[in-house]
C-alpha cells in the first residue's frame, strides 16, 4: 500500500539521501502511524505531532490508527520554547 509522507524540521534527516519530501512509501496493509516512525527508524519515545490527510492523530491511537491507500501523512519533532 503507499501512503504520501511528509516530515519536518530535523526528522528530514530520517529521509534516504536524495529522496523528495514529501515522499511515496510503501507500507503493509493496516500500517499504522507508528509502523511508518518505525519504518523511517525515527526514535522512538519521543512525542511526535502526527496528522493524516490534515487531521492531528491522538498520541494515544498512533499505534492503533490505521493507515489507507493513498493517505497523506506528516510527521513533525516535538516543539521546544520558554
Amino acid at each position: 500500500m503507499k501512503v504520501m509522507v511528509k516530515l519536518t524540521g530535523v526528522l528530514e534527516d530520517h529521509l534516504p539521501p536524495n529522496s523528495s519530501n514529501p515522499r511515496e512509501l510503501d507500507v503493509e496493509a493496516e500500517a499504522t502511524p507508528l509502523d511508518v516512525v518505525r519504518h523511517l527508524r525515527i526514535p522512538a519515545g519521543n512525542r511526535y505531532l502526527i496528522a493524516v490527510n490534515g487531521d492531528v492523530v491522538p498520541q494515544s491511537e498512533h499505534a492503533s490508527r490505521t493507515l489507507g491507500e493513498n493517505d497523506s501523512i506528516s510527521i513533525m519533532p516535538p516543539l521546544k520554547g520558554g
